[in-house]
């Protein structure tokens, strides 16, 4: 158990010291450089724009919230997490107020405009693009709000998650050690608080934090995937004749085993021998294939990585003509994150794509429950289904909502 205390702590030192040095990029930590602008784009923005952020640091209403999420200062050791996290959480009535003062500034001052218009072109706020600019940004804020409230309460507090087999905090939050952890944590928040800081920054900064020490970096465990294990595939995809094939790519969905021993499930290698068909006939010239570190939890395989590399070994695909989508957890996220890819990489948006996997799986995607929790948990459709191909093949184009962001879910945003 010490063992394990000393890597909370240095985790969790590490990554504070890093979030609140900014200026130095040097030693600044990457995980959370990347969870912060996948799940809180918004955030990243408000600071990087100098002059927007001078506006909200010098505003007094704003100001006041940056003293308020802050730890109340006791000696001894706390009675529970909840006495360290609730200060740093907004709650929804402070989430209100700070919207009401976000769309209040917005119409005082013009140099909102460009900022707005970089997070309306980078589509992380999608479902709320036909709002007008104070209202696209107040809803934007709410979002944001709401999602580091959610990481404070699950990964902070021991709060159920809406899967909670798969998503939970690491630790027992009711313990000794934990205490003493994240109560040197909110204390060290304190003191390295910055006369520039914005509202926000305590209040982000932990939370980020928890879901590094926590071993939640899953949403970002391989970032840049551009610049690593898809960067061949980038390359292959500009030279590319897209013409001479009648699909953009083929999506392979995952199943992952429910054990700790095997790196892919029998059905996951059912999906590589049902698209391998798809693909032997020349019908696309690239695969996807997608699927995170997900089943059982906090497995140390990751879906897609296992099955490009049974691809490239086993089928002789070459390396270069498959993408890994290794974050997704869930079928509606394997949809949303293949999209995501499609589009960034320059794969033609309107052409249709196949998604192939067994016939159970695939008769799910067209079923209204699909369609249903899409709509419950990402607020759209990612992807518009079109004809069946066969019992484990379906044809489909991607939505651009699929770029908007989901902090709820902070594992895969």
């Amino acid at each position: 158990m010490k063992k394990i205390v000393v890597w909370l702590m240095l985790g969790i030192s590490i990554g504070v010291y890093a979030q609140n040095r900014k200026s130095d990029k040097e030693y600044q930590n990457k995980t959370i450089e990347y969870l912060q602008n996948k799940n809180f784009y918004l955030l990243s923005s408000l600071a990087d724009d100098q002059e927007v952020k001078e506006v909200l640091r010098e505003d007094k209403v704003l100001k006041s919230y940056l003293e308020n999420h802050s730890p109340d200062r006791k000696s001894g050791l706390p009675k529970s997490a909840e006495e360290i996290i609730t200060p740093f959480l907004f709650g929804e009535g402070e989430i209100e107020i700070i919207g009401k003062r976000l769309k209040e500034l917005l119409h005082k001052n013009k140099i909102f405009t460009n900022l707005i218009q970089k997070l309306r072109d980078s589509h992380s706020y999608a479902n709320f693009e036909n709002y007008p600019d104070d209202e696209f940004l107040s809803k934007a804020w709410e979002l944001c709000a709401r999602g580091i409230d959610t990481i404070l309460e699950v990964y902070g507090m021991g709060k159920k998650p809406l899967y909670s087999k798969i998503d939970s905090v690491s630790f027992d939050v009711r313990s000794r050690q934990y205490l003493y952890a994240i109560s040197v944590l909110g204390e060290q928040l304190t003191q390295n608080s910055k006369e520039d800081m914005l509202f926000f920054e305590h209040s982000l900064d932990l939370s980020l934090s928890l879901l590094y020490a926590n071993h939640r970096d899953e949403a970002v465990r391989y970032d840049p995937l551009e610049e690593k294990e898809n960067a061949k595939a980038i390359e292959a995809i500009k030279s590319m004749n897209f013409s001479d094939y009648e699909y953009g790519c083929i999506v392979i969905l995952g199943g992952g085993p429910e054990n700790y021993r095997d790196r892919l499930s029998i059905m996951g290698k059912v999906n590589l021998q049902l698209a391998m068909k798809e693909y032997r006939s020349k019908k696309a010239p690239f695969i996807i294939v997608s699927g995170g570190h997900v089943h059982p939890n906090m497995t140390p395989y990751c879906e897609a990585i296992e099955m490009k590399r049974e691809l490239v070994s086993k089928f002789g695909v070459p390396e270069e003509h498959v993408i890994i989508e290794p974050y997704a957890r869930h079928t509606t996220t394997n949809m949303r994150n293949a999209t995501r890819l499609m589009v960034s990489y320059g794969i033609p948006a309107d052409k249709k794509s196949l998604v192939v996997t067994n016939p159970a799986h695939s008769s799910y995607l067209e079923s209204d429950a699909y369609k249903e929790r899409c709509q419950k948990e990402l607020g759209y459709q990612p992807v518009n289904l079109q004809d069946r191909l066969s019992a484990f093949t379906l044809q489909f184009t991607g939505n651009i909502q699929s770029f908007h962001q989901n902090p709820y879910q902070p594992l895969d945003p």
